[in-house]
This record gives C-alpha cells, sequence and structure tokens, in this order.
C-alpha cells in the first residue's frame, strides 16, 4: 500500500481566531515554556505551551486577555514590554483586575462569559464580579476598565474583537449540543437571534414576554426596537431572551414606581388640567412650563417621608395630571422608565 502523503495539519478553530485577531491588530503571537504571557514592546506576544495551562485554559482565552490588557493600559502600551505594567509585583494589581472586567463585559453579551474566564490566581476576582461589571463601585479597577471598553470601541479594536467574539460564539453554538458537562463549551451560553443572550428557561417565550407588541405585521419585540426603526418581528412560540420578563399588571404598580421616580424628571401639566387648580401646591413653573417637580427624583405627589421605598402610592391618584392618566402599563413609556431604574433591561 503506498504511504499516505500529509499536507495539512489541524488546528484549534478557536485559536485560529485569535491568532488571527491578534495578527490584525498588528501583533505576532509565539509559543514558549520561558514565560507563561509576555509582551515585549515591539509586537510579539509571547504564550506558554498548551501542557503548562490548566484544563480550562486555551490559547484563545490567553490572547484575550493579553488584548484587555492593552486596552485597560491604553493604545500607546503597545509600545511598553508587558503593556507598561509589572507582573512581578502588586504594584500594578489594580490594573489587573480592570482588565478581568473588560474582559467579563466584552465576553458575556456573547455568551462567553465563562469560556473567556480568567485563569489561575485570579479566579476568586473573576468569580466574585458582578453581573454588570462595569457599573458603579467603589473599587478603583471600575474606572480603568471603563476608558479600556471606551477604548475597544473605536478602531482597530471593535471590529477586531467584535468579529472573533461572534465567530467564537458561533463554534459554540456549533458543539454546545455535543459536548458532556465537564467540557469548557457547556459554559457558553446560546443566543437570541436578535443579539441578547437566551433566557434560562425555554418556557420564557416572546409571545409571553411583556415587552412583546402585537400589531398588524404580528409580534414584535420592543426590548430591541433600534431608535427611529421599527421594533424587530418575533415569534411567540420561540424562546425569549435574558430581557424577558412576565406581563405586567396594575397590581406590580405599587412595587414598581419608575414613573413616578427616576424614569423621568418631571410631569408636564397643561393650564387647564384640573390638578393645577386642585393641588397648586404641586405645581412649578420651569422655563414658561407648568410641571409637577420630582426633588431628588421622586415625585411630590408621592405618598410617604421621601417615598423612596415601595409600595409606591400616589396620594392624589384620582386626581392626578392627564399625563399619568395617559400613561400606559407595559407601554413604550413604561418601559422606558424601567429601563431608567433598572427594573427592565
Amino acid at each position: 500500500m503506498p504511504k499516505r502523503s500529509i499536507k495539512h495539519t489541524y488546528h484549534d478553530p478557536v485559536d485560529l481566531i485569535w491568532l488571527r485577531a491578534a495578527a490584525d491588530l498588528g501583533l505576532t503571537v509565539q509559543r514558549s515554556t520561558d514565560a507563561y504571557a509576555a509582551y515585549d514592546g515591539q509586537g510579539t506576544l509571547t504564550i506558554s505551551v498548551a501542557d503548562e495551562f490548566d484544563p480550562d485554559d486555551c490559547l484563545a482565552q490567553m490572547i484575550f486577555h493579553e488584548l484587555c490588557h492593552w486596552l485597560v493600559s491604553g493604545a500607546g502600551a503597545r509600545d511598553l514590554p508587558d503593556w507598561g505594567l509589572s507582573n512581578t509585583s502588586r504594584r500594578d494589581l489594580v490594573y489587573e483586575y480592570a482588565c478581568h472586567r473588560l474582559q467579563a463585559a466584552l465576553a458575556a453579551p456573547y455568551g462567553l462569559r465563562d469560556f473567556m474566564a480568567v485563569t489561575t490566581m485570579w479566579r476568586p476576582y473573576w468569580d466574585a464580579l458582578p453581573e454588570d461589571p462595569l457599573q458603579d463601585g467603589e473599587d478603583p479597577a471600575i474606572a480603568i476598565a471603563r476608558s479600556g471598553f471606551r477604548l475597544s470601541q473605536t478602531a482597530p479594536f471593535h471590529d477586531v474583537l467584535s468579529r472573533s467574539l461572534a465567530a467564537t460564539a458561533a463554534v459554540a453554538d456549533a458543539v454546545r449540543s455535543a459536548v458532556p458537562a465537564s467540557s469548557l463549551w457547556s459554559t457558553t451560553r446560546a443566543r437570541h437571534r436578535l443579539g441578547s443572550l437566551l433566557s434560562v428557561s425555554p418556557t420564557e417565550t416572546c409571545g409571553t414576554c411583556a415587552w412583546a407588541i402585537s400589531g398588524g405585521s404580528g409580534l414584535r419585540c420592543r426590548q430591541h426596537r433600534q431608535p427611529g426603526k421599527t421594533a424587530p418581528a418575533v415569534q411567540g412560540t420561540e424562546q425569549g431572551c435574558e430581557r424577558w420578563e412576565r406581563p405586567l399588571t396594575a397590581e406590580d404598580c405599587g412595587s414598581c414606581g419608575a414613573c413616578c421616580r427616576h424614569g423621568f424628571d418631571f410631569v408636564q401639566v397643561s393650564a387647564r388640567d384640573p390638578f393645577v387648580s386642585l393641588h397648586p401646591q404641586l405645581v412649578q413653573l420651569k422655563d414658561g412650563t407648568r410641571i409637577v417637580p420630582r426633588p431628588d427624583g421622586v415625585c411630590v405627589a408621592l405618598a410617604g417621608s421621601g417615598a423612596a421605598d415601595a409600595p409606591f402610592r400616589c396620594q392624589h391618584y384620582e386626581t392626578r395630571p392627564k399625563n399619568c392618566r395617559d400613561f400606559e402599563i407595559a407601554g413604550d413609556a413604561c418601559l422606558q422608565a424601567r429601563r431608567r431604574v433598572g427594573l427592565s433591561r
């Protein structure tokens, strides 16, 4: 039997995706046992060999991590060894933590937050990160991570990162159903075709979501509507996304109150609105417009001292202004208000 000629070599597809990402950003990746991860400041990124990795590490994840180091250190860090950071002391620990926060923020929308997690001694900090790793807080790493995120949204980073994360998510979609629970691929999450991650329950369908709206052309999703565009069409039976919410009723208003607090700055009332004559002490003039003010974000008509906590009740509900009467539960303005106070995504 003639000897078979071997012309091709197998490569991990996700490693290839991130090797191209590095190359498109002007970096060359080499493998060596001389360092776990090191950057020479001249375009060469050295990553250790696979035998040195933990079982849940991979080359793709390591490249992504180093790119996040670059981002939190600033665009000019490309010309500095190890992105200008010390990896032998705790001097730049805050930048390491900022890198973790940025890494989580970029990977999460693609269902890859756990897949692209950090390694070794850094896992406890990563595991303790909140759902939104860039949200306000006392950790000084947050401001640095936010700066890195802003840089990630600019050229050339944005196109390279979004393409690479999307390609990795596509591979995850292809293999997820075939892997055992022990596989790192099992930690990835599927995405709804409109972009958000799928809800955790298959019973949470688009047709049972509070933010689906029926029209002459069928069911549409207001959660994914882009400014100035029609809400995208959805099927009632398809599994909803992570923004799914059960339908809202009048009973939910007491625990929400978004429209009466930080959802909007004030309520405008017309001169003919009965509320003006019935409650003149609650009406102010602002730039020639009559309003019901909201000091510290809370409507002056809400019951209670400061009315900062549920249940939220209007002291003058029966005689409330017309704008309040016209406010529709689960309407577009309701969704906007709930988003602003953090009750809807």
